[in-house]
């Protein structure tokens, strides 16, 4: 008897269409059965689901059915707290891990950031189980984020992975030759894929909360939970882009 093919798990994936969105959901599309929320039709991705993070019940009708949920949606530090921040960041995210559990979602993935913690003002390696030292009003929206998500994985069962993005930027990026903040929690995007597909597939993980960066030449976040939950090993660092140039 021929070996049954596994099926793919479903992934519904909200934020397709932002910087880190743009990077994941081509190699998550060829690993599982992706659906991508977006709040407008895409030409680039035209099977896309139309919704709103304001709107708990279409999204829970949405994710019917998949396992995982990768919510990378948010606004950044610039924007406005009250009239920005606040709908997305917050409101949002209990929209997300809400319809997620009212869905039968086993496992949420969370964008959080390293901006959870003042790395640029610490002169120690920051742990991932430190205490939160948030040092802007995006920062405390992620650490909300992060509890919320203690919560569901508390009260529910829901799986919940925190992972706090350092900076992510292409290998051509010429700041990363100059700018020593952005080399100290630089995420490449082949490592970018591979963490999220760990945290998407990773079995026996309840709630966890792992830094994500390439190989850095001072360590500014440690990966140590990272590598012990996840297994993460990262395959890019800086040190290699002050060789010759390689290819993006």
């Amino acid at each position: 008897m021929a070996d049954q093919e596994i099926p793919k798990l479903t992934v519904f994936l909200t934020g397709a269409s932002g910087k880190v969105g743009r990077v994941l959901a081509p190699a998550l599309r060829d690993a599982y059965q992706l659906r991508t929320l977006r709040r407008r039709p895409a030409t680039d991705d035209p099977e896309a689901l139309l919704g709103d993070l304001q709107d708990r019940g279409r999204l829970r009708s949405q994710m019917e059915g998949a396992q995982v949920v990768v919510h990378l949606a948010a606004v950044s530090d610039e924007a406005a707290f009250a009239e920005e921040i606040t709908p997305a960041n917050i409101v949002g995210v209990y929209n997300v891990l809400q319809a997620a559990q009212e869905a039968g979602v086993r496992r949420v993935v969370f964008a959080s950031s390293c901006h959870t913690f003042q790395f640029r003002r610490s002169q120690q390696v920051i742990e991932a189980d430190g205490p939160y030292r948030p040092e802007t009003l995006y920062g405390a929206s992620k650490v909300f984020g992060e509890v919320l998500g203690r919560y569901y994985h508390e009260m529910f069962g829901m799986e919940f992975i925190a992972v706090r993005i350092g900076w992510l930027l292409p290998y051509e990026d010429p700041e990363l030759r100059t700018s020593a903040f952005k080399r100290g929690i630089w995420l490449s995007p082949r490592d970018a894929v591979a963490l999220f597909r760990l945290a998407i597939e990773r079995p026996g993980i309840g709630y966890a909360t792992v830094f994500a960066t390439s190989k850095t030449a001072r360590e500014v976040v440690s990966l140590r939970a990272a590598s012990e939950v996840l297994g993460y090993q990262p395959e890019d660092g800086v040190l290699e882009l002050d060789g010759p140039e390689r290819e993006a």
